[in-house]
């Protein structure tokens, strides 16, 4: 700001403005905050920039050398392009008055081989502005389009592409013909009105454009309204017209120097490209390859902008750098296609993986895909030479050898996998001749955790056999994921996760090394509760893994069928993998709000049945009192002597030993279900007006449970609470 501020005082001093003490300009107050924030970074970083370019070869050298340079140039296409090129050319060759010599110079060397030379400029043309005014490109004026092409009407100065639907509307929307003989009165307005030029020696109609010959009859009818002679108005535009009949032949003249330089220019491309095809075909490259070379495609482009053919010789003097650049373009086109193939190698071994992984009932376990690449027939297949046999896709589907050598490696490799994961699990070299003791591996005890993870407190769940072999670390780059080797020690076992497998086993009465271990978890489905937590919740034995990491001493108990803690899971049963898929994504599915808390169901469901059973005892001994009263009226009172009355109505539950037994029996034994179906209404009313998002429930868990990590075991799912 401060650079701008004295920018702006010199401007004022320099015109003559008083400038106040403050430093500031008159007429600007000093207190005014600036209204832009001063960019004090990004100019100091382009500075530092621009200090680092290396300084242009041409703007060290003397004016004087430099002129006699570009005495040598046929066109001022040439030098127009050099004073465009940076500040400095064009302040030397646009601003200063004692270059024009160069720019004359170079115009007056402009003559094409037809004998055709560029026309002399009138007066009001610099030497530099009538170069730029004969041969600049510019934009269509009908569609707006960049061409280049010069201009299509020197004196109307107008653009017009070839497309065929601008020139029409150029002739039809933008021109209008004069016929004096219909309109004999404006015959002197074509004297002040540019004309456009016209070479066709049949078609001599004037044409000009409809604003300016709109605007002149519209003068015309003014000056005769307002009783003045034509003759005044003549003579008022007769220095106009001077200058206009000037400007029109120097146009004819230009129309006749541009169509003919057009047509050098066309002629020169295509006797330049017909030699570089010549070029190409006979040293065995393609047209491309050679256009596309350092050199060669200089050399071509700058005989073509200056109108020169390119010659045998002039090739011949470059002919050894073209063939060395095109021995490094076919190396890397080579070497291109050769990454091209490799890289379409490993697709199809990724999608071949993929294929493996997806597999209706994968029976076997399998590597990591950096592992699965590194087996030795994966190998043979990714790192095939030849661009030709690019994929391997086909083998990788239909070879029968390559499945065999596919299934002997990862056979191989899982043995080894055992082996390594096995030790880390304690047993190292471990061997049994029973056939009803199961691998350590493949207990249901097998449960480790990576210790990269877990370090970097991004993997704290424990891994099965299965995952550990597939395991890739999350909390590492791209980078190191490439440099990142499979290892069994880079794994520890889940102490905590493997004491609560073995708890639960035991609990069912089995260890891990039976056979029907496996087989007896199955059978439990979700009736695993947690009495770990405030309210026991159910969930399967995979849950309850994962869910013994949440308390510092993890408590399970296997409830029965019958078992009344379960009966609110008969409307919402356990779903496996529903926090998984919605953390995952699904964002219609999250939103609706078709979930409750298992841990609120669960507490109500408790509260509201120890309520009922508090309350139980309390009407069975009211209802006792009352027929002990009843028996003990019965024996006082006299019967009714009313005939008409049955006698039936008048006997008391006492009198009966059997209903009253019968009475007592239904009591006693309907009062707990009746309290469960009541605890169990009222926790699923409290869920559906507890029904939340997922997120929502979320953060339900989070606030009023401290749950960070939602579960399955967690999710009340039905889409009747919506």
């Amino acid at each position: 700001m401060a650079l701008v501020e004295q920018a702006t005082q010199e401007a004022l001093l320099a015109s003559g403005a008083e400038v106040s003490p403050g430093n500031a300009p008159s007429g600007i107050s000093s207190t005014k905050p600036p209204q832009k924030k001063a960019r004090i970074g990004p100019v100091g970083k382009k500075a530092s920039s621009n200090g680092d370019r290396p300084s242009c070869r041409l703007e060290q050298i003397p004016l004087e050398i430099l002129a006699e340079i570009l005495s040598y140039v046929p066109y001022p296409t040439v030098i127009l392009a050099l004073a465009r090129c940076s500040k400095y050319f064009c302040h030397i060759l646009v601003n200063n008055p004692s270059t024009t010599f160069i720019w004359r110079s170079a115009r007056n060397r402009c003559v094409l081989p037809c004998g055709s030379k560029l026309p002399e400029p009138t007066a009001n043309f610099t030497e530099a502005s009538y170069a730029a005014f004969v041969f600049d490109y510019g934009h269509c004026e009908i569609c707006g389009d960049h061409i280049p092409r010069m201009y299509t009407s020197y004196s109307l100065r107008a653009r017009i592409c070839y497309k065929q639907r601008c020139r029409d509307t150029w002739n039809q929307d933008k021109l209008i013909a004069m016929d004096t003989r219909e309109h004999p009165r404006y015959k002197g307005i074509t004297s002040w009105i540019p004309l456009m030029e016209t070479t066709h020696p049949i078609d001599t109609t004037a044409r000009v454009r409809k604003q300016d010959w709109r605007a002149a009859v519209d003068e015309y009818n003014r000056t005769v309204l307002e009783h003045s002679t034509i003759e005044e108005l003549v003579a008022k535009k007769d220095p106009l017209a001077k200058k206009l009949a000037a400007v029109y032949d120097l146009s004819k003249s230009l129309i006749c120097f541009r169509d003919k330089w057009e047509t050098l220019c066309a002629t020169t491309q295509r006797s330049n490209e017909t030699t570089a095809a010549r070029i190409a075909s006979r040293e065995g490259w393609t047209l491309h390859e050679l256009m596309g070379t350092r050199t060669y495609g200089l050399l071509h482009r700058s005989k073509t902008a200056i109108l020169e053919k390119v010659t045998h010789e002039d090739y011949q003097m470059v002919r050894d750098q073209v063939d060395k650049e095109m021995v490094e373009h076919r190396t890397r086109v080579s070497r291109r296609e050769a990454e091209a193939a490799y890289k379409m190698r490993r697709e199809d071994v990724a999608a071949h993986y993929t294929r493996l992984k997806s597999a209706p009932n994968p029976v076997e376990v399998l590597p990591s895909l950096p592992e699965f690449r590194k087996l030795s027939v994966m190998k043979v297949l990714q790192g095939r030479g030849g661009a030709k046999d690019a994929g391997v896709g086909e083998e990788l589907k239909d070879s029968k050898l390559v499945h065999a050598l596919l299934a002997n490696n990862l056979s191989q490799w899982r043995e080894e996998a055992r082996s390594a994961l096995a030790g880390v699990l304690g047993f190292p070299g471990w061997r049994t001749a029973s056939k009803k003791k199961v691998h350590p591996v493949d207990r249901l005890t097998a449960r480790f955790i990576c210790k990269k993870c877990s370090s970097k407190g991004k993997g704290g769940e424990a891994l099965t056999f299965a995952e550990a072999c597939g395991h890739r670390c999350a909390c590492l780059n791209k980078k190191q994921r490439a440099r990142e080797t499979w290892s069994a020690s880079l794994f520890e076992p889940d102490v905590k996760a493997i004491d609560a497998v073995t708890m639960i086993l035991a609990a069912i009465g089995t260890t891990a090394e039976d056979l029907k271990a496996r087989l007896l978890v199955d059978d439990m489905q979700s009736r695993l509760l947690c009495t770990a937590c405030p309210a026991a919740i159910a969930m399967t034995f995979e849950m309850a893994v994962r869910h013994s990491k949440r308390h510092e001493r993890p408590a399970f108990e296997l409830a029965s069928e019958d078992d009344a803690r379960l009966h609110l899971y008969g409307a919402c049963p356990v779903k496996s993998g529903l926090a998984a898929r919605l953390i995952g994504g699904r964002p219609e599915e999250r939103s609706k709000k078709q979930y409750a808390c298992r841990h609120c169901q669960q507490a109500v469901r408790e509260a509201a049945s120890a309520k009922e059973r508090a309350t139980t005892p309390i009407r069975s001994a009211s209802v006792g009192a009352a027929d002990q009263e009843a028996v003990s009226n019965a024996a006082v009172d006299p019967v009714s002597n009313d005939s008409n009355a049955p006698q039936e109505e008048h006997r008391s539950p006492a009198a009966s030993p059997q209903l009253c037994d019968d009475a007592v029996g239904v009591t006693s034994a309907e009062a707990p279900d009746t309290s469960n179906k009541r605890a169990d209404r009222k926790a699923a009313r409290m869920a559906k007006g507890q029904a939340f998002s997922f997120d929502g429930l979320r953060s339900h868990l989070k606030e009023k449970h401290r749950i960070l990590h939602i579960g399955d075991e967690d999710i009340a799912f039905s889409p009747t609470l919506a």
